[in-house]
């Protein structure tokens, strides 16, 4: 996990956002200091929750099939069910 509020300091660059299957709203976002070099981050703004993805581009993480989509479950970050 990633520092919610040291992230939002330095306001991120953002790519897009999605629902996910359990309704939380993800922003996905560019690393603020690496850009595209680093992996997408995705933040929960409404838990204040922000953690690496495991992609470089939102695509798998959007597709309808969910298979990767981005969750926070008990204060933890995973891809899918």
């Amino acid at each position: 996990m990633l520092n919610y509020q040291k992230l939002m300091n330095l306001n991120p660059f953002v790519y897009e956002e999605f629902i996910n299957s359990l309704g939380q709203k993800i922003t996905f976002v560019e690393h603020p200091l690496k850009g595209d070099e680093e992996r997408v981050i995705c933040i929960c703004h409404e838990l204040k929750l922000a953690s690496y993805s495991d992609f470089f581009e939102t695509g798998d993480m959007i597709a309808e099939h969910r298979e990767y989509e981005p969750l926070f479950i008990d204060g933890k970050f995973q891809h899918g069910k």
